[in-house]
This record gives structure tokens, C-alpha cells and sequence, in this order.
């Protein structure tokens, strides 16, 4: 035998002792009858994409599909435009196969339904929901789910992360309360969501998460849009925690991104937001992994990153000098919290905290309307009507021909793009200029806290933060003797305005 049919014969019986990696397989199909099982007259479905969190492919003309198994990963479908798949009991949709108890593959099938799906769509995004007890998520319900249960102007929800603060356990309970919304609600996972202590490495440290709610990497359509949702919080051992993405996420992106058409809208929500949250410029989230993701997003028209965790707002705009590349400036809004500042602070009538955030922001949630692949973005605080969008400071009595006294707008869902003016009485407009401060409003109830006698029964506001939407101006040195009113009026990039006006009195000392 020559060496060349030696070798050959060797390398045979080595294919035939080395098992073929397991496969997972199954069908995505039209479960008209909506009993989540494939009866005979239900057919499967094709071109629908599915993927085991790394690899990505479609199904063929009669809805099966095979993937490679990895360990530990679920097998998900990524939801079609105009198709559901099921839903739990509190709304939770059941996209997912759990890998069988022994590892080993074995058939994931897909149920899915055809639904009525516009391209125009409004979202609710809630984040850092994150109550520690039952009486927080009692909060919850009072001062956000109340006013949106039953309401029928929302395709769906989702939480981007901080689900609870280091309670699992609350889970349901939050599920059951933000279920009363009525619409399918997607969830991030956080850092308070993490098996932080638990010993099981990055991975492991998702598992009361993925338990309760899934993979934490996946991804679903929804009209011209498709929304990537990536667990980005690296787990560092002990408490410690960094944001970034594994290279398996990276390139599950990437197999994703390839399937899809390059004209639709790709929203990319995380949890740990891709900037800085301080002007320390400390790095919260790794630079690498940044601009791997800024690479992949780079020839998409249209593209949105979504984020929470910092518990204020702020929106930034992504450009040469921060490694984005991209045709336009990459948006990424970073939404405000459920929970303000962590369900704490002086409480209102009803005795419930006011939960202002360190930037002055009321706590409450942002809303994504979707036309087509155009977005408009807007924050709906709790406990105030829609149009509240601008908090006034402005100083109560000033002394006559008194010059360089400052009054302040903080416009909650502002930025550089929005343009903010005022008026004494019946004078003429004046802008405002923007600027990074506290917001006094809320540095005086942060002070406040120190000054009295007895602590608060309830956590106590975080200290101040950099506002990042705040605008300042100076009142009239001239005004005369008397009562005057001031209006702001702040008008966002699209030309809608919204105004906020409080008096204040021209008096001798």
C-alpha cells in the first residue's frame, strides 16, 4: 500500500470514529389553528430566517431548517414582518427552543401566525424598570402601567435591561404588572439581572435571565424594521461588570446582517449604553467591540442604537471622531428610567417617591414611532401629561435692575438639534443657550435631604449629574415692579414645539 492510500484509508476511519457535530432541525410553520403544534393541514413556512445565536439561516421551500448545535445555546426564530409567534400568559413571546436537559440536539419547531403588521408602528421602551420589592413594582403599576393598560396605539414593549434589582424573584410579579399593558413585551437583559456572584463565568451569569425570559442575544422584524437585541454586560468575576460583546454576538450580527435587506431600518438595543455616561470619559464600554459593531453598522442606511442603565437621558450623535463612519451620524438615544432614581426621594400625595432622575429628568419611559424606516423618538414622563416636556427654574422674587440672574429649561428629551427660546410677558423671543450643569431644580431637592432633621423613610435622590439637555438664559435687567410670567418654548429637529411658563415677581428687597 503506498503512503498516499495508507494516509487515505487512515483519514476514512477517522471520519467514521469521529462522530458529525450534533444538528439541530425543525420546521417553521403556519399555525393556523393556534394551538402551537403542526397538524397536518398547516404548512411550513419559507424564507424565515432562524439561528442558534451565532450561525444564521433561512428556511427552505417547506419551512425546515438545520443548524449546527452549540452547547448551551437556544435555537430562536427571528419573527418575520407580519407574523407573531405565540405568546405566554403575560405576553412574553415564545420565539425560542431551550437545548434539552441532556445536551444533546434534537427537532425546535417553530410555530408562527399571521398578524396585522403596519410599517408604521408606535413602541413603548421602558428600561431600568428595576424594583427591589413588592411595594416598588406597587409603583410601577400606580404611576406608569395604569395609564397605558388596554391601551391600543402600541405594536409592543420592550424593557432594555434591569429588569429587577438583584431580585429574580420579582419577575412574575413585574411580568404580571407590565402584562396589563396588552401588547407582546420583549426584555434586555441588565446588570442587575445578572447571576453577578453565581461562579458560572459570562455565560452563566445570564442564567436567571434566559430562564425566565429566553435567549439574551436574538433578534425579530416588526415592518421595515428589524431590532437586534445584545446582552452587553461583560461579566468581569465578583460584582464586576464592563459593557461589551463576545465575538460570537459579533458575528452573530454580522450572519444577521447578511440575510437582511439593506434598505430597513436595524435598531440596536443594548443595556449599557456605547459612550461614556460621565465626562470622565472612563471606558464603560469596551472600545474594541465598539467599533467592530460601528464596522457592521456602517453601510446601513438607516440605524438606531438603543440603551438605558446611566438612569438619566440623553441622546448622542455618533460621528468621524468617535471611530463612526457611516454616510450620516449614527443616533443613539439612551432612554430614561422606569424607575427614576431607583423608586426614591420625597414622596408625592399618594405617597409614592417622585423618583426624579440626577439630570432633573421625571422618571418614565421613551416611545419609538416607526414610518417605515423614518423614526421620531419621544419621552412620556410619569405622573405628568404628555406635553410636560420642559422643567422650569426660575428664580421666585428678584430685586429691580438686577442684571445676571440666570433661569434654566431643562428640555427632557432634548439636544444640540432642538432649538430653545423664552419670553418675558409680551417681549420678544430670546434663545437660550445650552449648557452642562446640574439641574438646580434638582440639585435644591438633593440638598434639601441633607438639611433635615430625620433621613427619609425611602432611598434618598442620587447625587447631581451632568445635565446634558439644559439651556440657560438671563431675565431682563429692566423688568418693572410687579408679577411677571415667563414662557419657554423648545422645538424639536421635525418643528414640533412645546412650551412650559412660570411667573415670578420684580420686588423690592
Amino acid at each position: 500500500m503506498t503512503i498516499l492510500r495508507f494516509l487515505a484509508a487512515v483519514g476514512l476511519l477517522a471520519a467514521t470514529l469521529i462522530p458529525a457535530p450534533a444538528a439541530v432541525t425543525g420546521v417553521a410553520f403556519d399555525d393556523r389553528n393556534g394551538n402551537g403544534v403542526r397538524d397536518a393541514e398547516e404548512p411550513g413556512l419559507a424564507d424565515v430566517a432562524v439561528s442558534n445565536g451565532v450561525e444564521v439561516v433561512t428556511t427552505d421551500a417547506a419551512g425546515r431548517y438545520t443548524l449546527p448545535s452549540r452547547p448551551g445555546n437556544m435555537v430562536f426564530v427571528i419573527k418575520p414582518a407580519g407574523w407573531q409567534a405565540p405568546l405566554g400568559p403575560q405576553n412574553l413571546p415564545l420565539f425560542y427552543a431551550r437545548p434539552p436537559a441532556s445536551g444533546a440536539a434534537g427537532p425546535a419547531d417553530f410555530p408562527l401566525h399571521r398578524t396585522a403588521e403596519s410599517d408604521d408602528f408606535r413602541a413603548l421602551v421602558f428600561t431600568d424598570v428595576q424594583p427591589a420589592s413588592p411595594r416598588d413594582v406597587g409603583y410601577l403599576d400606580q404611576t406608569i402601567v395604569d395609564g397605558l393598560a388596554g391601551r391600543r396605539d402600541f405594536a409592543f414593549g420592550v424593557t432594555l435591561g434591569d429588569i429587577a434589582s438583584d431580585r429574580p424573584d420579582l419577575y412574575p410579579a413585574i411580568n404580571a404588572s407590565i402584562a396589563r399593558i396588552g401588547v407582546p413585551w420583549f426584555n434586555l437583559i441588565g446588570n442587575h439581572d445578572m447571576n453577578l456572584l453565581s461562579g458560572g463565568g459570562d455565560r452563566g451569569s445570564a442564567a436567571n435571565f434566559e430562564s425566565a425570559y429566553g435567549p439574551s442575544t436574538y433578534a425579530f422584524r416588526w415592518g421595515r424594521a428589524l431590532f437586534i437585541a445584545l446582552n452587553d454586560v461583560r461579566y468581569l468575576g465578583g460584582p464586576r461588570y464592563i459593557g461589551g460583546l463576545r465575538p460570537d454576538q459579533l458575528e452573530f450580527v454580522e450572519n444577521l446582517l447578511r440575510s437582511t435587506p439593506a434598505d430597513l431600518l436595524v435598531v440596536v438595543m443594548l443595556h449599557i449604553p456605547l459612550f461614556s455616561p460621565d465626562p470622565s470619559n472612563a471606558e464603560t464600554f469596551r472600545a474594541a467591540d465598539r467599533a467592530r459593531l460601528f464596522a457592521l453598522l456602517r453601510d446601513r442606511p438607516h440605524a438606531l442604537i438603543l440603551t438605558g442603565h446611566t438612569h438619566y437621558q440623553r441622546h448622542v450623535f455618533y460621528g468621524a471622531a468617535d471611530g463612526w463612519l457611516g454616510p450620516a451620524p449614527l443616533h443613539e438615544y439612551n432612554v430614561a428610567a422606569a424607575c427614576g432614581s431607583f423608586w426614591g426621594g420625597p414622596v408625592d400625595a399618594r405617597g409614592i417617591p417622585i423618583a426624579t432622575m440626577a439630570d432633573g429628568t421625571p422618571h418614565g419611559y421613551g416611545v419609538l414611532t416607526c414610518r417605515g424606516t423614518e423614526v421620531q423618538l419621544d419621552y412620556v414622563p410619569a405622573r405628568h401629561p404628555a406635553d410636560f416636556q420642559i422643567g422650569l427654574h426660575v428664580p421666585a422674587a428678584v430685586a429691580p435692575r438686577q442684571g445676571y440672574v440666570s433661569f434654566y429649561a431643562n428640555v427632557f428629551n432634548g439636544h444640540e438639534g432642538w432649538t430653545v427660546e423664552a419670553r418675558v410677558d409680551d417681549r420678544p423671543w430670546t434663545p437660550l443657550r445650552r449648557i452642562l450643569a446640574w439641574d438646580p431644580s434638582y440639585a435644591t431637592l438633593y440638598l434639601a435631604q441633607d438639611e433635615a432633621a430625620r433621613p427619609l423613610a425611602t432611598p434618598r435622590l442620587p447625587d447631581p449629574a451632568i445635565c446634558y439637555h439644559l439651556w440657560r438664559a438671563y431675565l431682563p435687567p429692566d423688568l418693572p415692579a410687579g408679577r411677571h410670567t415667563l414662557v419657554a418654548r423648545a422645538t424639536d429637529p421635525s418643528g414640533r414645539s412645546y412650551t412650559a411658563e412660570q411667573s415670578f415677581q420684580i420686588a423690592a428687597p
